[in-house]
């Protein structure tokens, strides 16, 4: 009988290992995913998507990864990281934080640069 409160108890700390770990993978990879970024900019009729990633505990610098439009009829998806210090960088940040009021993970490029005619 003794064997079945153990078996629980042990089931029960596996349910939180496995919680806490869900919570560790929340927070991104264990390092940056830009180990190299753009300091140019990018023209915006080549940017499909951007995702803006904000300091964490294992990165500890702002990522911008743009995903580009396909060229030539291409499937590859092409993402380039683009610093967040250049004026593209800026105004991509200073977008993301007025417009991505769903707190996407990705945002379309056209909605920050709307025409206005």
């Amino acid at each position: 009988m003794a064997f079945l409160p153990r078996a629980v108890l042990l089931l029960m700390l596996g349910a939180v290992c496995i919680q806490l770990n869900a919570v560790v993978d929340a927070d991104g990879p264990d390092r940056c995913w830009c180990l190299k970024s753009l300091n140019k900019r990018v023209p915006r009729e080549q940017i499909e998507e951007f995702s803006i990633f904000p300091r964490r505990s294992k990165c500890n610098k702002v990522e911008i990864i743009l995903t580009l439009k396909p060229v030539n009829n291409s499937t590859e998806v092409v993402k380039r990281c683009l610093s967040p210090e250049t004026k593209q960088g800026i105004n991509l940040q200073t977008c993301w934080n007025k417009k991505n009021v769903n707190n996407t993970s990705t945002f379309k490029t056209s909605s920050c640069f709307e025409s206005h005619h």
